[in-house]
């Protein structure tokens, strides 16, 4: 058993958010490789924004108001050099859940370089964008984010959904040029064509005044009846609606680092139609799960051969559910600790070993 502290300041939240509210992913992934820690032995602190001290699932939750840990095995902040330092480690990794863009800028390279954390890295995109002035291992520590065992290993559906395509991320992330894509290129050609919008993890009275310039004003009102949006929608609920979808539509956002939306609709076996930008790509296996297409018309008439064409979407439904499973949250905690730890779980362990031969 070691010693892990996390910190993460993204957020409000604490480990009995996962079931109470939505999450984003950088929170629910900080919760999720918790618990499986604890559940491996480890004895696990995070330090967010929470309210107060709190045990949840065998995971010590505390603000950063209170005292932090005088020191532990394994020190591991999100994203941010700021908290390098807050906790005396043995080792210390800094977890990139984000582009790695904000590391090399030059009031965070004296932290970096001093500190030298473990950079841990989720796609080869981020690898591509980690600069070389900054401190790193080599061969890169990547591991792809983990899904939970909800959305994996489920059976084919029986018959293909009806022609409702899904957007499911941040709306500042390209979701104006989605909807104009769906009502200029693909509802002229299918009116019966329904765009489900899952925007936000915040409610919203009504979206379409409150995320003004994030979407087009302009539509008509039959335009504006094919798209329903719904923001802070059940993790389960929302689950559901995506896999009963035909498709997931996404234009995608340079700062996308990993994408669990597109990666969590590949599992369910949802094709999905995606931009070549930034870690995309990555996510879909082009022409097998998905398309890739770099321009409006290419993209739209990939979204309506889904919508069109049965053989189709049922090949690539069973291509997703067999190939984009993608790692579960145990397999996940076993890499990191395979990378982070296990070389001092493998001494103590001959330690105890030389203790016992020796009495």
């Amino acid at each position: 058993m070691v010693s892990i502290v996390f910190a993460d300041t993204t957020g409000r939240y604490d480990g009995r958010d996962l079931e109470r509210r939505a999450l984003g992913g950088t929170e629910s992934s900080v919760i999720r490789l918790a618990r499986e820690l604890v559940r491996r032995g480890h004895r696990v602190t995070v330090i967010s924004n929470c309210e107060g001290v709190i045990e949840d699932n065998g995971v010590r939750w505390q603000p950063f108001g209170a005292d932090v840990p005088n020191d532990c095995d394994l020190y591991v902040p999100i994203q941010h050099p700021k908290l390098l330092g807050l906790v005396r480690a043995r080792r210390t990794a800094l977890w990139v859940l984000w582009r790695p863009n904000n590391l090399k800028h030059y009031k965070q390279l004296p932290r970096m370089w001093w500190h030298r954390p473990v950079p841990i890295l989720m796609s080869l995109f981020q690898v591509a964008q980690y600069s070389p002035w900054l401190p790193r291992r080599d061969p890169q520590l990547i591991i792809p984010l983990a899904l939970p065992d909800d959305i994996r290993g489920l059976p084919p559906l029986i018959a293909p959904p009806p022609p409702e395509l899904v957007f499911a991320s941040n709306p500042a992330r390209n979701l104006f040029g989605v909807m104009r894509i769906f009502v200029d290129r693909i509802l002229s050609v299918r009116p019966d064509a329904r765009l489900k919008v899952f925007g936000a993890v915040t409610s919203a009275a009504d979206p379409w005044t409150a995320w003004g310039g994030l979407v087009p004003q302009d539509l008509s009102p039959q335009a504006k009846a094919a798209i329903g949006i719904r923001t802070a929608v059940p993790r389960e609920e929302m689950m559901q609606d995506i896999r009963n979808s035909r498709a997931m539509i996404y234009l995608g956002h340079k700062t996308e680092a990993f994408c669990l939306s597109l990666a969590e609709a590949q599992a369910l076996g949802v094709p999905c139609v995606v931009a070549p930008v930034a870690v995309l790509p990555e996510r879909v296996v082009d022409g097998v799960t998905g398309f890739v297409r770099g321009d409006e018309h290419g993209f739209a008439a990939a979204a309506l051969s889904l919508l069109n064409d049965d053989a189709l979407w049922r090949k690539q439904h069973e291509a997703a559910l067999r190939l984009q499973q993608g790692l579960s949250w145990p397999e996940y905690a076993e890499r990191f600790e395979a990378a982070l730890v296990s070389d001092w779980i493998s001494a103590d362990r001959s330690w105890s070993a030389a203790v016992g031969q020796a009495t």
